[in-house]
């Protein structure tokens, strides 16, 4: 079988294998932190399908944050409680598991920690030390960006949109826990605030940059969840379920498309169902992720990138708006929790889990095919709906 090697050049960002990242507050050993080990446990060809990726993925420059091979957790109570919903027998009901990546440990923990040992091991490569974040006050990349710059000793400008009067609490918090400095602003003047920011900072000697300007931000999430594939693959082959098709289920983004092409590049039979959380999300979701796929596939050598048709995109959950709950995502929360012990969070794994249940329900999904959800984290900002939650009653 013809081995695929990560590719030498690379046109938007050239990256030095086994580059040492130095940095001036870090013991000189720092690049010497490997990943933790990962167990292959599948058909000999996709270990050596998956060996090979995972080869492609250790070359490039990284640090370490999060705690790999989340847990793997088949959920049946969760199971029965849907179906007794829909007074159906447990049969009519998929068997759901989850891939708890809620307990990733960096920041409160969440797939983002994965996505940031790639992006930040790219931006230190480059020289900066200052990082100017824009993004929504309640986002959990925000928090970990913050997080991730107190780790790496780096200066961190959160240019928090739309939370002009928002309460301090939740992913907020935490920013400002770890250190970012927190401006609250009005949407329409981020961008400016930012440009001055990094103006500000390069002016007094500092190497600033406003995040979202690094092309390598939209492909590091999809590059750690490439790998955390290989952990899926593993954990649903112990599970019993490896040899036989499956449907992912999480959220729009990175993390998603990430297990995707890890599928396509190792033949398992995984759909992916991407669940929308906000109505602004462009309909042109699956063509932004092709082509981010694209990119990847060309950075670390793979056979594919993704199709059109290898992402179901779930609409119809995300409510009015962004960071705004639906009574389903009170109900998902409660269920799960009740059932389970598991915590979800209104914003984003609640959205997912309530479309998951909404699709069972409405008898979209076919109960012969196991769903993994892949819970993303997000845990800080249950506690800033806490009255709402609290005050819940099912209809």
């Amino acid at each position: 079988m013809a081995v695929h090697r990560r590719r030498r050049s690379v046109k938007h960002w050239p990256i030095r294998p086994r580059t040492r990242i130095m940095h001036p507050c870090r013991p000189s050993h720092a690049h010497r932190l490997r990943p933790q080990r990962r167990w292959l446990v599948a058909q000999p060809e996709t270990i050596m399908k998956t060996q090979t990726i995972l080869d492609s993925i250790d070359e490039l420059p990284r640090i370490q944050l999060a705690r790999k091979n989340t847990p793997f957790e088949e959920m049946p109570r969760l199971r029965a409680a849907i179906a007794e919903s829909m007074d159906a027998d447990v049969d009519a009901v998929p068997h759901i598991f989850i891939k708890r990546d809620d307990a990733t440990g960096f920041a409160f923990g969440g797939n983002k920690a994965r996505h940031m040992e790639f992006l930040f091991a790219h931006l230190i490569e480059r020289g900066f030390d200052t990082v100017v974040n824009i993004n929504h006050y309640h986002s959990n990349q925000a928090r970990f960006v913050a997080a991730s710059c107190a780790k790496m000793d780096m200066k961190c400008h959160m240019v928090a949109v739309d939370m002009v009067d928002a309460p301090v609490i939740g992913n907020l918090l935490i920013g400002h826990l770890t250190g970012a400095e927190i401006h609250r602003i009005p949407g329409e003047y981020s961008r400016e605030v930012a440009e001055k920011l990094v103006a500000d900072e390069n002016d007094a000697g500092r190497n600033a940059t406003i995040l979202s300007d690094n092309d390598f931000s939209d492909i590091a999430g999809m590059i750690g969840f490439v790998e955390t594939g290989s952990e899926i693959d593993a954990q649903t082959s112990e599970a019993g379920v490896g040899d036989i098709p499956i449907r992912m289920w999480g959220l729009v983004g990175r993390s998603i498309a990430g297990l995707r092409l890890y599928a396509r590049n190792t033949g398992k039979d995984w759909s992916a169902s991407a669940t929308a959380y906000s109505h602004t999300q462009p309909d042109s979701y699956e063509a932004v992720y092709i082509d981010r796929s694209t990119r990847v596939a060309e950075l670390l050598g793979l056979d594919t990138a993704l199709e059109p048709g290898d992402l179901d995109t779930i609409t119809g959950y995300h409510g009015d708006d962004y960071g705004i709950p639906t009574e389903g995502v009170f109900e998902a929360i409660h269920l799960v929790a009740k059932t389970e012990g598991i915590i979800l969070d209104p914003n984003y794994t609640g959205k997912s889990m309530s479309a998951l249940i909404g699709e069972i329900r409405a008898g979209n999904l076919d109960p012969d095919v196991p769903v993994v959800f892949v819970h993303s984290g997000g845990l800080p900002q249950t506690f800033a709906f806490a009255d709402q939650l609290w005050n819940w009653q099912p209809n």
